[in-house]
């Protein structure tokens, strides 16, 4: 008897390891795997970085994540520890670490700006965060709230720092905060991110691996290897919600939605001018991330579209119907899904 306890044990023991393993490095480094082994194609991967590059001028990185494992990465005139600047997708990082704040139960999208901060800039004296995450906390009538995107932030998004420097528990700079809350537990490498008041707009510069990171959090809903919840899993799905709808473009909480896309309707992505992007599709567990510097085109178009059928597993039910399809190579490339 004591042997069938033992042997029922450990099935419970390895049952609850499985549901609570979640997907990426943890905060050591990233493991690599063949594209075959999660269940892609090395030649479709290569097809969707050139047409990518293709598409785009000066890309500096083309990476994909497949079940938190990089399956791709390739660097053009450029190495695993450069960093670029992210623009926008600073938006999104500001937003990350307020879920964190969120699963500290310090902070809530619901709080009102007024008043939890010294200096609420523009807002609505009525806004919430939940407004000031979604690009609409400039509205005149809070109730009727509409999109306004604050491209450097400091209309009202910036008020994120503000209340994370002035509210932490901790009593320290929101730069010091982040360093330990944030990017210590994810592991960030090469992030360069600092200031008296972290700007949320356009300051941060990533590497394209620390970009995956972030994208790996929010496609965990959250959590993370060794850290546990790390960002609150409520944050985290309801930050890639579009949260007013026709209210403007479709937005989270400093994310970029595509509600009508073909492969994952649910895809969301940081998103930053100069096309630096990181999509992640929990659809297909994946993520792309590229970066470099072209004025004229987008991440929507210019990256997404270029890469989406190939993070598509082999047997998922969009590639057996021949819903979408693998290319391999460039031309066929401009056939994507519609």
């Amino acid at each position: 008897m004591a042997v069938k306890v033992y042997a029922c044990g450990v099935a419970l023991l390895s049952v609850a390891l499985a549901v609570t393993a979640q997907p990426g490095p943890g905060a050591g480094d990233w493991v690599k795997a063949s594209p075959a082994d999660e269940g892609l194609s090395a030649e479709a991967l290569q097809a969707a970085a050139d047409a990518v590059n293709s598409a785009v001028s000066s890309r500096k990185c083309f990476l994909v994540v497949k079940n938190g494992k990089i399956v791709h990465e390739q660097y053009y005139g450029s190495s695993e520890g450069a960093t670029n600047t992210g623009f926008s997708t600073t938006k999104s990082l500001c937003s990350t670490m307020f879920g964190v704040a969120t699963q500290q139960a310090w902070a809530s999208p619901a709080t009102r700006v007024a008043g939890s901060v010294s200096n609420r800039r523009k807002c609505n004296i009525d806004a919430t965060f939940k407004q000031v995450l979604t690009m609409t906390g400039l509205s005149a009538d809070i109730t009727n709230p509409k999109f306004a995107y604050d491209v450097l932030g400091t209309d009202c998004y910036d008020t994120i720092s503000s209340f994370i420097q002035e509210n932490n528990p901790d009593g320290t700079a929101a730069e010091v905060w982040k360093e330990k809350h944030l990017f210590n537990p994810l592991g960030m490498e090469h992030t360069r991110w600092s200031g008296s008041n972290l700007q949320c707009g356009t300051s941060a510069e990533f590497s394209c691996r620390d970009l995956a990171r972030l994208a790996q959090l929010w496609l965990n809903d959250g959590a993370w290897p060794g850290a546990g919840q790390l960002m609150s899993k409520q944050h985290a799905t309801d930050g890639t919600t579009w949260v007013y709808p026709d209210q403007g473009d479709p937005y989270g909480y400093g994310l970029r939605l595509r509600p009508t896309d073909p492969v994952d309707p649910k895809v969301a992505f940081f998103g930053g001018v100069l096309v630096q992007c990181a999509f992640f599709s929990r659809e297909h567990n994946a993520i792309v991330v590229s970066m470099g510097s072209d004025l004229f085109r987008n991440c929507k178009t210019a990256v997404w579209e270029q890469a989406r059928n190939a993070v598509v597993s082999k047997d998922h039910p969009l590639l057996r119907s021949g819903k979408v399809a693998w290319f391999t190579n460039a031309t066929d490339a401009s056939a994507t899904a519609r």
